[in-house]
């Protein structure tokens, strides 16, 4: 007994020396003025029991409350079909309800919408294009993660905003960075923790190169509204490296200690009134527009900053646009510590540096630019302390549009409005699948009646195929006009021989609806369904194109009809 009570006193002497040599400062605490900040601090990117987080809404937001911000944005893991809560004010605290969809290309938050018509996922270029139709606010989620699952890989779909810091994301960077020094951290973290929570998670956060590197060209024509997500679960867990895909894990790190950490500040048009429904609104206008900055509380608050811009045109705030004309003045203010760094990017390069001062203006010239500011903390490999969204001084003409496709010069028709040779269907053992060809008018109509098996996800699909037995080169594109008993997502495919008797496949999915609308699929913009031997499909060797409705984006045990009224091969 007594070795016993030597060795556990060695062990908490231990932990002490080295909680005492590691653990982080503790948080400056700052004057609010200068100057008048009248943002609105809030946490974006929350989960809940609904998915994988370990707190309920009104516990979440209590923890909000004890915190003092003002604002909550639950993302809980889903398809987008489950009908949002409405805004409500829990424990003082607005609370909006979202989602966190998972794509082929990583993960992405859909905000401010209604519920989708259909289950939301696939290919990442589909997800962003079904969230921006159904009028939501889209966020690239932890585009760096060191998990290929999470990283965002679709940089040229046309999402509003991005996480340009994630906790998740950090703590993965630390585990899987190279050395002993990265991944040593972590234990010091668990070291420090209970001492210092808030200003411990600081520490550890990394930026993203991605986000930051990318801002500029992204945003060159639009606005690309940068935010920190706190993806904040209140788990880790014991078994496996990610929070919720075990039952046995800690209540680390707290939702409080998270929403300690870092804030999202909103400059809304007026203050909050007390009704959830219309602060929810203002609040959002205010987030689309890019009205708003980053704070990293764990190392200084609260935080109070304000960047603008001038010119013969008017004065404007970060996230607005400034037409070119004459000499721009920047100007800062905040209540950053003397000993803190402000620093004016212009695009990718540093504009002016090594300012100290609370209140400063710097004048540029009025080349068409995107501006923002980073203030940071004495250590200089340390997260920016205050991260800005962009003014964007442009011009009145936008840049130019990307290339078009030429038009096609010659045509062969797979169906023409009357035979349909070479047509049919396919399904899997549990759907149903059965073709028409329907007279209308003037033609016919191939129709597709089809039921996918009911029960958990096991591969239902149920497709049209046409064979092609020469190929479908020379062409390069597939024309059609299709409409749907419902608003839905159709997968064109091409399928190539194999050694797998499924074949090989590639494909496109498009986005149909209950009227009649032409639809064209270039095959360079096809990706592989499932392993093949090329990245783009070898179109000589291509024997079948296919109408592909699956689980994709359609519930098991659904039904319904689609026509196609034309489809050629074009080139």
């Amino acid at each position: 007994m007594t070795r016993l009570l030597l060795l556990t006193a060695v062990l908490v002497a231990a932990v002490a020396v080295l909680a005492a040599v590691t653990v982080p400062p503790a948080r400056r605490a700052l004057s609010p003025s200068p100057p008048d900040d009248t943002t609105i601090a809030g946490i974006v990117h929350v989960h809940t029991v609904r998915s994988d987080g370990r707190g309920t809404p009104d516990e979440i937001a209590a923890a909000a409350a004890r915190t003092g911000v003002k604002f909550v944005v639950f993302t809980d893991h889903g398809d987008a079909t489950r009908t949002p809560d409405a805004p409500v004010y829990r424990a003082g605290v607005l609370c909006l309800d979202a989602v966190e969809i998972s794509t082929t290309g990583g993960h992405y938050l859909a905000v401010d919408m209604p519920p989708a018509p259909y289950p939301l996922g696939g290919e990442a270029r589909d997800v962003v294009e079904d969230v921006r139709r159904l009028g939501g606010f889209g966020i690239v989620a932890h585009p760096d993660s060191p998990k290929l699952d999470l990283r965002w890989r679709e940089w040229t779909a046309p999402f509003d905003a991005i996480e340009w810091i994630n906790p998740d994301t950090s703590w993965r960077l630390h585990a899987q960075g190279p050395g002993w020094r990265s991944r040593f951290s972590l234990v010091e973290a668990l070291v420090d923790y209970p001492f210092r929570p808030g200003e411990t998670i600081a520490h550890l956060l990394v930026g993203s190169s991605s986000a930051i590197s990318r801002w500029p060209s992204l945003a060159e024509r639009r606005r690309v509204v940068g935010l920190a997500g706190v993806d904040a679960h209140a788990k880790l867990a014991l078994r496996t490296a990610d929070a919720g895909e075990s039952r046995l894990s800690l209540p680390l790190p707290s939702y409080e200690a998270s929403f300690r950490t870092l804030s999202v500040h909103v400059r809304p048009e007026r203050p909050l009134s007390g009704d959830a429904a219309a602060d929810a609104a203002l609040l959002m206008r205010s987030i689309r527009a890019g009205h708003l900055y980053t704070a990293i509380d764990g190392l200084a608050s609260p935080a109070a900053f304000e960047f603008t811009a001038t010119n013969i045109h008017g004065t404007v705030r970060e996230g607005s646009e400034l037409g070119v004309g004459g000499a721009v003045t920047l100007r800062v203010r905040s209540n950053a510590p003397p000993e803190f760094t402000t620093t004016i990017w212009k695009d990718s390069s540093i504009l002016t540096t090594d300012h100290h001062d609370q209140d400063f203006t710097f004048q540029t010239s009025d080349a068409p630019a995107m501006y923002r500011v980073e203030i940071r903390a004495a250590s200089p490999d340390r997260v920016a302390w205050i991260t800005s969204n962009p003014i964007y001084l442009r011009t009145a003409e936008p840049g130019a549009d990307p290339p078009a496709r030429p038009p096609a010069t010659a045509a062969a028709p797979l169906f023409d409005g009357r035979a349909a040779p070479g047509w049919h269907v396919e399904h899997d053992s549990a759907s149903l699948a059965a073709l028409d060809v329907a007279p209308t008018v003037d033609r016919a109509e191939l129709r597709l009646r089809y039921g996918l098996g009911g029960g958990t996800m096991a591969g239902q699909f149920a497709a049209l195929v046409v064979d092609t037995p020469g190929g479908v080169a020379p062409n390069d594109r597939l024309a059609f006009t299709v409409r749907s008993e419902h608003a839905m997502r159709l997968s064109v495919q091409l399928r190539a021989p194999s050694a797998d008797a499924a074949g090989e496949r590639w494909q496109r999915s498009v986005y149909v609806e209950a009227t009649n609308r032409e639809r064209r699929v270039y095959f360079d913009d096809l990706t592989p369904t499932g392993a093949t031997d090329s990245r783009k499909p070898p179109l000589e060797q291509v024997r079948s194109i296919l109408f592909v409705i699956d689980t994709t984006n359609t519930r098991p045990g659904s039904s319904g009809r689609v026509w196609i009224k034309t489809a050629a091969l074009e080139r």
